[in-house]
């Protein structure tokens, strides 16, 4: 029996959307109690240092994730679990040795570099930080490693331990009236490290991990495969270090202040929290191992479907986020959130439509190029991180946060479509014309709706907001019956989805009715 077959991936989608509901909506509350409970100066400060772990993750990568992510799927797909297990070993022991080196560096360093960001005083807070950083990187290693084995379930399912743990840990804070800046860091390090030994627990036992313990050594020729590969990505990770949005903390703090922070982290974590939602990101895990287990006389006909069907699938949910934030910016944060940065509530619509880049398009344009081993362009594609720090010094003194908004966007969208030509032979959108088409028409319509309905009824926020959801699920509804959704989606869902579920399916519009042929 295949190692990838369409019964494990279903499998693993299942798992996935069920402990992805679960930790997003324990996310979402627990980052309602945190931005209530903690000052903005706080907030803004907590936000600093996890600004941190993009560097750390940057400058101590070695390649060595992404080589991971690469090679594991392809060993256990042709039967060599020795060689899995090893390039796990190697990949866990480097990467901590790495990680270590770059938080003692930091903290020798601290009294030179920290005052540019505003964070002389908080030097101890770092100290206790930086454990959470360690577990943070054992445990995303683990978690890349369980899914390549399609353990879903564990691998997701730790996303949900870390969820419930933090949104307990802040409400007993909050109700203690202890919601402190150093709170906060203890709460999240507990969380990360019940999600490490949960992986590390789970990752051994399913994967019989102490049987795979040999003395595999790789052949001369696939070695220099590998430290070609983790070469250039270790230089692609060098140089993405402006694509974590994380990194526009250091500009902010640097030309503004931490509470200028605080807001703008909130907006993008908002982004971030939503981003979780699209197919792309909730499926990643069960994704990626797949894509890149697509056997290299198949990747002519197999890539350009499985890349639209990633595409399309994602704006299902994207676009009705982006219509929703455009309207209703200010009264979801009024309402939701106490009215807490509410000033530059437009930085909601701002960042949700630039996120469609990063949301959307990212993800399947670099599967293509680092299925094809095109490290090299996407090495080349951080040239435009020039563009990105020119822009973000210029427009943040002019427009604000408002300016470092636009001078991200624009950086993801110029990055991702260089790399999106480069490798456009297999990267085609088999529906493009018909998706812009029916986007302009549903979702233009929609927000001049809502904008009507919200001139119409009286200002009452919490009505206007339901107004406004039902619309945007009429739209979704249309939406997914119209072209945009185009027979080859349809067709592959409807082969990964055969079971109950094809039902409901087949009434929202997505799937063909039986017998239909496309």
């Amino acid at each position: 029996m295949a190692f990838y077959n369409r019964e494990k991936a279903r499998r693993s989608f299942f798992n996935t959307v069920g402990f992805r509901a679960i930790s997003q909506i324990a996310t979402m509350l627990s980052y309602i109690v945190l931005v209530r409970g903690l000052s903005e100066q706080s907030f803004g400060v907590l936000n600093l240092l996890y600004a941190v772990i993009p560097v750390i993750s940057t400058v101590a990568s070695l390649g060595l994730e992404q080589t991971l992510r690469r090679f594991q799927p392809e060993y256990l797909r042709i039967g060599n679990a020795p060689a899995a297990a090893w390039l796990l070993r190697v990949v866990t022991v480097a990467r901590l040795a790495s990680t270590a080196l770059i938080v003692a560096l930091v903290l020798l360093g601290w009294n030179v570099v920290a005052p540019l960001f505003q964070l002389g005083a908080y030097r101890a807070d770092f100290l206790f930080f930086s454990v959470l950083v360690l577990l943070y990187f054992q445990a995303r290693i683990l978690e890349f490693a369980a899914a390549s084995h399609m353990l879903h379930r564990y691998s997701v399912g730790s996303t949900a331990i870390f969820s419930i743990t933090k949104l307990v840990a802040y409400l007993v804070l909050a109700w203690r009236h202890e919601l402190t800046l150093r709170g906060a860091i203890f709460a999240d390090t507990i969380a990360y490290g019940l999600a490490y030994v949960f992986l590390l627990a789970a990752y051994h036992y399913n994967t019989h991990a102490g049987s795979t313990q040999v003395a595999y050594k790789p052949p001369p020729e696939e070695r220099k495969r590998l430290w070609r590969y983790a070469l250039f990505n270790n230089f692609n990770d060098a140089g993405s270090i402006l694509l974590y949005v994380q990194t526009d903390n250091l500009f902010i703090a640097a030309l503004m202040n931490p509470i200028a922070v605080g807001a703008y982290s909130f907006y993008t974590r908002l982004n971030a929290m939503v981003s979780n939602l699209t197919p792309i990101r909730l499926f990643e895990a069960v994704v990626q191992p797949l894509f890149f287990a697509i056997p290299p006389e198949d990747a002519a006909v197999r890539a350009p479907r499985y890349f639209t069907l990633l595409l399309n699938c994602s704006l299902i949910m994207q676009l009705p986020i982006i219509a929703y934030a455009t309207v209703y910016h200010h009264e979801i944060v009024a309402v939701l959130f106490g009215g807490k940065f509410l000033e530059v509530s437009w930085l909601m619509a701002i960042i949700f439509a630039f996120g469609a880049t990063s949301n959307v398009i990212s993800l399947p344009v670099t599967y293509v190029a680092q299925y094809e081993e095109k490290a090299g362009t996407i090495l080349l594609s951080q040239a435009f991180g020039i563009y990105q720090i020119v822009a973000m010094i210029a427009l943040v003194s002019v427009m604000g946060l408002y300016g470092a908004a636009i001078a991200t966007g624009t950086f993801h969208l110029f990055r991702n479509l260089f790399v999106w030509r480069k490798v456009r032979d297999r990267a085609r959108w088999l529906n493009f014309r018909a998706v812009a088409t029916w986007t302009g028409l549903i979702w233009g319509g929609a927000i001049l709706i809502c904008y009507a309905l919200k001139a119409a009824l009286p200002p009452n926020p919490i009505v206007a907001m339901a107004c406004g959801g039902v619309v945007c699920a009429l739209g979704v509804l249309l939406y997914v019956r119209s072209p945009a959704i185009c027979a080859s989606d349809r067709e592959l869902l409807g082969k990964l989805f055969h079971g109950r579920e094809a039902r409901w399916m087949r009434g929202l519009g997505l799937l063909p009715e039986p017998g239909h042929v496309p």
